[in-house]
C-alpha cells in the first residue's frame, strides 16, 4: 500500500502563488546550486568492495549504469523549466475556490472543440535529442525532487504533482488513453481501478480522450510528461497524429494542464508541417538535448573533459589507472559523445579486465569491446565520425537537424558559473538578419528549437523583404488556416456539327419552317398519291 505525503504548506514565494495550496503544498523553488545537488548522482566507490574477488566487483560496477548522472547546465534548464510549468499551469486551477469546479465544468465540452485551433498560450515545451543522450533521465531526476501524489486533507483532495506517460508504439489514441490511464493507477497504487473503470470493449475514442481529461482535472495533475513523441509518425495516417497533439494541446488550453514532450530529431517532423504547430510545441521554450563536444570554450576544459573525468573516476581496480589524453579521445570517438554510450562502453571495459585478470583499459580493450558487445550501434557511430549528414540522415534518431541549431548556444555543457559565449567568424549580411529574425523570434514565443527553420522559411519566401516584414509575414502564416484546393471546373468543348447531303438537322433549322421545308424536299410523302 503506497503511503502519499500529507500536504504541508510553506509561505508563497511570490505574489501570485499567495493562496494557491497546489503550488504552496510543493517544494521551494530550486537555486541552480540546489538543482546540481539534487540530480548529481556518484556512486560510491569503496575499499572493501575494490578487495572483492572480480566476480562479486562486477555487480558493484553496474552502479555506472544505474547511479551515474552528471550536472550540466542544461539539467539546470530543464529543472527551471519544469518548475515554472507545473506551478504556472497552477494559477488557474486552485482548489481553494470556485476555479477547480470550474476547470472540472470545462472538460465536459473539450473533446468537442478538439479540431478547433487551440490559440498560442498553451503551456507547452518540449525536449529532443538523440537516443541514448540522457533525455528521460534528466527529467525523471527533476521529477524525483517533487512528491508525486499529496494528499490535502483539508480540501478532501488528491493532487497529482507529475504523471509521466509514454506514447504508444502504435501511435494510436486508444493506446495512449489506455497507457494514461494504468500510469495514474501506478501513481496511485489503485489496483488498476481507472483502467477497468474506463477502458472497456465499448468505450469509444471520444469517450477515452473525454475521461482522460476529466481525471486529469479531476487530480489537478500539475505537468504531464509524454515520453517518445516521435512513436507518432508511425501512425498510419497523419489524422491521427494531428488529432493527439491537437487534444494535447486542448487539454492545455481549457483545463491549463502543462505538457513536456520528449522525442528523438525524428519528432520535429511533427511540429513541422505548420508554424502554428511550432509555436504550440515552443510555449514554454524548447530544450535541444545535444551530445557531448570537445570544445574548450572557457579554458577549463571542454564539456566531454569534465562529463568524462568524473566517469573516469568510478574504477573497481584495485591500482585505479590514471586518465590520459588518449584514452579521453577514444572514448569520445567510440560514444561520439553520446552519455549511455560513453558509460555503456566504459562498464563493459572495466568488467572484462577485471574478468581476464587484467586491470587495466588500453585502446585494443576499447576496440575489442566495442566492436564486440556494442556491435549493434556501430553503424550509427561511424555514421556520426563521418561527419556527413547523407550518412547520419539514415538514422532518424540520430542527430538533431543542423538547421534547427543555427546560432544556438550549447545546453549539454556541464556547469560553468564562469563561462561565457564566444561567436567565431565573420557573419554576412544575410546570416546577420537571419540571426536577428531567429532571435524575434525566440522572444514573441517560438522555441529556440523551431525558431531558425520557421525563419529560413520565411526569408526563402520573401527574399528582399527587411526584418519587421519578415515578421509579420510569419505572424500572419501562424494563424492562417490553410487554404482548401480549388477544384478547377473541366472546360466544356463545343463541338461543331458534321452536315451531310439532305440532312434532317438542316431541314429542322430552316427559315421556310421544318414541315413545308421536309415536304419541299421530299422527304414527306402525301398518303393520297399511294391510294
Amino acid at each position: 500500500m503506497a503511503v502519499f505525503e500529507t500536504a504541508k504548506y510553506i509561505d508563497a514565494e511570490i505574489d501570485e502563488y499567495e493562496g494557491h495550496p497546489l503550488i504552496n503544498a510543493l517544494p521551494p523553488i530550486n537555486s541552480q546550486k540546489d538543482t546540481a545537488v539534487l540530480i548529481r548522482r556518484i556512486p560510491v566507490v569503496s575499499a572493501e568492495e575494490v578487495a572483492l574477488p572480480a566476480h562479486i566487483r562486477r555487480h558493484a560496477m553496474l552502479r555506472i549504469m544505474d547511479g551515474f548522472l552528471y550536472p550540466t547546465r542544461a539539467h539546470l534548464q530543464l529543472e527551471q523549466t519544469i518548475s515554472s510549468m507545473i506551478r504556472q499551469g497552477y494559477l488557474s486551477r486552485n482548489i481553494a475556490n470556485k476555479s477547480y469546479q470550474e476547470t472540472l465544468n470545462r472538460t465536459e465540452n473539450l473533446t468537442a472543440d478538439v479540431s478547433r485551433n487551440a490559440g498560442n498560450e498553451a503551456l507547452v515545451s518540449s525536449v529532443i535529442g538523440c537516443s541514448g543522450a540522457g533525455k528521460s533521465t534528466a527529467v525523471e531526476a527533476v521529477l524525483a525532487g517533487y512528491p508525486q501524489v499529496i494528499m490535502h486533507s483539508m480540501y478532501q483532495h488528491v493532487q497529482i504533482v507529475w504523471l509521466k506517460v509514454e506514447c504508444p508504439h502504435d501511435a494510436s489514441v486508444k493506446s495512449l488513453c489506455i497507457n494514461f490511464f494504468r500510469a495514474l493507477d501506478e501513481a496511485l497504487d489503485n489496483n488498476g481501478l481507472y483502467e477497468k473503470q474506463y477502458v472497456k470493449p465499448r468505450a469509444n475514442v471520444e469517450m477515452l480522450l473525454g475521461d482522460f481529461a476529466r481525471i486529469a482535472a479531476l487530480h489537478s495533475i500539475g505537468l504531464l510528461v509524454i515520453d517518445e513523441i516521435q512513436h507518432l509518425e508511425r501512425s498510419r495516417s497523419s489524422n491521427v497524429s494531428d488529432r493527439i497533439l491537437r487534444f494535447f494541446v486542448q487539454l492545455t488550453n481549457t483545463i491549463k494542464l502543462p505538457i513536456l514532450f520528449i522525442g528523438t530529431p525524428k519528432a520535429y517532423e511533427l511540429f513541422s508541417p505548420s508554424m502554428r504547430s511550432a509555436r504550440r510545441a515552443s510555449q514554454f521554450g524548447s530544450i535541444n538535448w545535444n551530445r557531448f563536444n570537445t570544445a574548450d570554450r572557457t579554458g577549463k576544459g571542454s564539456d566531454w573533459d569534465r562529463f568524462f573525468s568524473q566517469l573516469w573516476s568510478l574504477q573497481w581496480f584495485k591500482s585505479p589507472q590514471p586518465l590520459t589524453d588518449e584514452i579521453k579521445h577514444l572514448f569520445w570517438d567510440y560514444s561520439q559523445g553520446i552519455a549511455h554510450v560513453a558509460v555503456t562502453l566504459f562498464y563493459l571495459c572495466q568488467t572484462r579486465a577485471v574478468t581476464v585478470g587484467r586491470e587495466i583499459i588500453s585502446r585494443e580493450l576499447v576496440e575489442t569491446v566495442f566492436n564486440e558487445e556494442l556491435h549493434m550501434i556501430k553503424p550509427m557511430i561511424r555514421a556520426l565520425q563521418s561527419g556527413r549528414d547523407s550518412e547520419i540522415q539514415k538514422y532518424d534518431d540520430l542527430e538533431i537537424p543542423r538547421v534547427s541549431l543555427v546560432q544556438h548556444a550549447e545546453v549539454s555543457a556541464p556547469i560553468d558559473e564562469g563561462a561565457t559565449l564566444r561567436v567565431n567568424g565573420d557573419i554576412s549580411p544575410e546570416q546577420s538578419q537571419l540571426s536577428k529574425l531567429i532571435n524575434m523570434l525566440e522572444q514573441a514565443g517560438i522555441g529556440e528549437d523551431i525558431a531558425p527553420t520557421v525563419a529560413e522559411q520565411a526569408v526563402s519566401e520573401l527574399p528582399d523583404a527587411n526584418l519587421f516584414e519578415l515578421f509579420a509575414h510569419i505572424n500572419n502564416l501562424k494563424d492562417k488556416e490553410p487554404a482548401p484546393p480549388t477544384k478547377e471546373k473541366p472546360k466544356v468543348v463545343k463541338l461543331e456539327p458534321r452536315y451531310v447531303e439532305n440532312d434532317l438537322r438542316l431541314m429542322v433549322n430552316s427559315k421556310g419552317g421544318t414541315y413545308k421545308t421536309m415536304k419541299s424536299e421530299g422527304v414527306i410523302l402525301r398518303l393520297a398519291d399511294y391510294l
